[in-house]
């Protein structure tokens, strides 16, 4: 990437932007193919790589001959982190405060850029976002995406076997109808395969696979379900996370030393729980919807094997936010009928409802959240590790020397479409179809990925749902919705559980600072305005 524009407040504050010297060294010859996959409300400690039980061997392998990183962010919550990962900027500055919205117009998406770059573009799954207009509409999304498959809606996947209403499903912008038998991972994959086969060998391509896996409600098929169900039954949420923690640390990803936060104060010990079988069938769907998941990426993987572009193509896998702990709540009524065929369907966290098919609605609860998230504090919608710290696999095979190895450079969700740019040699613009744009607020992750030191990011925001954090360095100072300011030293304590915001409060009040003018609204510079 020859030109970058930085960030004044950035620069101000020491916040992250993009910048390359003239003298740096040189992008691969050719432009890679990109496929960036996100899972849905997947905990940090899922995969088999970070530590889980569940069988993901195709992600296993991307991590042995790639890298993982320690320290890498999300937003905590679905639409902020896929504005971010759209755009390369922070969510307030794209005007995504919630999991609903629109960009605003002083943004440009990574699928606009790249497509005017002459990029083959291709998005399935969860499609919002993909483009700086009005989302939803499928014309708009087919201005810069040569070929899309997936829904608008931005609540999840609602069924995983069937259409819902009020969440449109599209295939290249015709309205589409989940066939009987149909399941949306599988059906997501199947597109994205297709896709590579067809892709022209002349033409890099950026793919984007959102995936809903594994997002509530808990809906699997039957033989995946099976293999996790004893398993959950045996260990119960107590001992797995003990397991997952014991290997996180034996692989690297967490220092020796590194403790368990307590255990959800809504959940009982295991040895307590009622109606365990249950418990543990909540479990067995939620690791078999995962399991899936990791069966696409296999799929996808060995469509990149037999078209021969392995050393050609860059893949990122990540999360959109931590596991989440929701309860039913307000969908907790009989008869519900959300479904377009009308078919009600069984809403509850009760046992007399059993979650995996596509008449029920049942989420995985604290509990499980709690062991998804091994080994932080708290869950989804929160600022706290257990709602925005997310696994980041990256694998680029002859780029990456040092396969196998753990990054712990301080990264941020922003940072992947910088480094999509960076490697593509596409220019952040100053402008885009007559509009001024928010200079871009990710760092590129190439020179980590060569297994070079990059200026990296000295202090990094959130702020989602009422709560807000600030980090620089090892430090961090976060807040849940109305709560007071609390400050953790994550070098020695990343689970935050020793408050020491009472002893410094010179360090709080700078942080606070930091955060609230990152927070504040833009000049009229900064926002673009001519």
């Amino acid at each position: 990437m020859k030109l970058f524009v930085s960030l004044s407040l950035g620069v101000a504050l020491g916040f992250s932007s993009i910048a390359q010297a003239a003298d740096a060294p040189p992008h691969p010859v050719e432009r890679p193919n990109v496929i960036v996959i996100m899972a849905d409300d997947m905990g940090f400690s899922d995969l088999g790589c970070y530590g889980g039980e569940i069988q993901t061997p195709h992600l296993d392998r991307l991590a042995a001959e790639g890298l993982r990183f320690s320290h890498f962010y999300n937003c905590g919550l679905c639409g902020p982190s896929r504005a971010s990962l759209m755009t390369g900027l922070h969510p307030h500055q794209v005007g995504i405060a919630n999991w609903t919205g629109l960009l605003n117009d002083r943004c440009v998406t990574v699928f606009q850029l790249l497509h005017r770059a002459g990029y083959a573009t291709c998005a399935v799954g969860r499609l919002d976002m993909v483009t700086a207009e009005t989302w939803h509409d499928p014309a708009n999304i087919g201005r810069c995406v040569d070929r899309f498959f997936g829904t608008t809606g931005h609540r999840g996947p609602g069924n995983y076997f069937k259409n819902v209403r009020n969440t449109d499903f599209y295939c290249d912008g015709q309205p589409y109808s989940i066939p009987e038998g149909g399941y949306k991972t599988d059906l997501i994959t199947d597109f994205a395969v297709q896709f590579i086969r067809e892709a022209e060998d002349s033409k890099p391509f950026l793919l984007y696979v959102a995936h809903y896996a594994p997002h509530w409600p808990l809906h699997a098929k039957p033989d995946d379900i099976a293999k996790y169900r004893n398993l959950y039954r045996t260990l119960g949420w107590d001992a797995a996370r003990q397991h997952r923690l014991q290997r996180l640390i034996e692989t690297g990803v967490l220092p020796a030393g590194t403790p368990l936060a307590p255990r959800d104060a809504r959940a009982k010990p295991w040895n307590e729980a009622d109606h365990q079988d249950w418990e543990a069938e909540r479990m067995a769907v939620y690791a078999a919807q995962i399991d899936s998941l990791d069966q696409s990426v296999g799929r996808v993987m060995q469509a990149v094997h037999e078209k021969g572009i392995e050393k050609r193509t860059l893949v990122f896998f990540l999360s959109d936010n931590g596991a989440s702990d929701r309860a039913v709540g307000q969908l907790d009524k009989p008869d519900v009928t959300w479904r377009s065929d009308g078919t009600p369907t069984r809403v509850g966290n009760r046992p007399d409802i059993q979650p995996g098919p596509a008449d029920t609605f049942v989420t995985a609860g604290p509990a499980w959240s709690c062991l998804a998230n091994t080994p932080f504090r708290d869950h989804k919608q929160t600022n706290f590790e257990g709602g925005i710290a997310s696994p980041l696999i990256a694998w680029w095979p002859g780029v990456i020397h040092d396969a196998g190895r753990v990054r712990e450079a301080l990264s941020h969700i922003a940072d992947i479409p910088a480094t999509v740019l960076d490697v593509a040699g596409v220019a952040y613009p100053e402008q885009f179809e007559q509009r001024r744009i928010t200079p871009l607020a990710g760092r590129s992750l190439l020179p980590v990925l060569r297994g070079e030191s990059r200026e990296g990011h000295a202090v990094q925001c959130w702020s989602t749902s009422g709560s807000r954090a600030v980090r620089e360095g090892h430090w961090k100072l976060v807040a849940g919705p109305n709560g007071p300011w609390e400050l953790y030293d994550l070098s020695r304590d990343r689970i935050e559980s020793h408050d020491l915001a009472p002893t410094n409060p010179e360090r709080v009040a700078r942080m606070r600072a930091i955060f609230e003018a990152w927070k504040a609204p833009p000049t009229r510079s900064e926002s673009g305005a001519r």
